[in-house]
């Protein structure tokens, strides 16, 4: 061997700076699976990737139950168990926006929305907004939309929603696949992650009126 000695001076490169956030590869059940078990269920992601959960409380289903679900990384894939039993006929949405980010250089996965049944069907309308302070008109960040088809005023503060999402850093939020029924609509700040809301420390927003989906042709 000829002799030699190493470079002091400038450390390994290791390569390319890997910028690409995970790819999903598979998910279990289905998207716009129906008839999903009630008890002991749980939804599994698999990653083109070693990932890790960046902000729990991005993993969010609607309608969300009692107790949050629960994410672990097994390998290269992420599973989500749901600590109470899901409601029966009803269409849930598990959304990832902002919840996972590959192992190694931290690239946030953009996010993606499940959509299954516990009944013989999906529903298919959705409701679409922006939440802005009243009195700058800015944007609200995080801030969680609460659809209720119980119409009394005090159900945001004693039940959970039929349906719920988080607003992006542009305020906008899109509840999707959700009945095509008559809704009362309510946006918190949550600041406990309860999905109900607490007067003495969170500011709320509201219709006047009360909601319906349409088919817009």
């Amino acid at each position: 061997f000829p002799s030699g000695c190493a470079n002091t001076t400038t450390p390994p490169t290791g390569g390319a700076k890997d910028t690409i956030p995970p790819i999903i590869k598979k998910v279990y059940p289905l998207p716009g699976s129906v008839n999903v078990p009630t008890h002991k269920s749980k939804v599994r992601f698999w990653f083109d990737e070693y990932v890790k959960i960046k902000d729990a409380n991005g993993i969010f289903l609607s309608p969300p139950l009692e107790k949050k679900p629960k994410a672990v990384i097994k390998g290269k894939s992420v599973e989500v168990t749901f600590e109470s039993d899901l409601d029966s006929n009803t269409t849930y949405t598990l959304d990832l926006t902002g919840a996972i980010a590959d192992n190694n250089e931290g690239n946030l996965f953009p996010g993606y929305t499940l959509v299954f049944s516990t009944g013989e069907k999906i529903d298919s309308m959705c409701l679409t907004g922006v939440v802005q302070d009243c009195n700058s008109l800015l944007p609200i960040k995080g801030a969680t939309v609460l659809l209720y088809r119980n119409h009394a005023d005090s159900a945001v503060l004693k039940e959970r929603p039929v349906a719920a999402a988080k607003t992006d850093e542009w305020g906008y939020f899109s509840l999707r696949n959700i009945r095509d029924t008559l809704y009362r609509v309510y946006a918190i700040r949550d600041a406990n992650n309860n999905n109900i809301y607490e007067p003495e420390s969170e500011s709320i927003a509201f219709l006047d009126t009360l909601f319906r989906p349409s088919t817009v042709y």
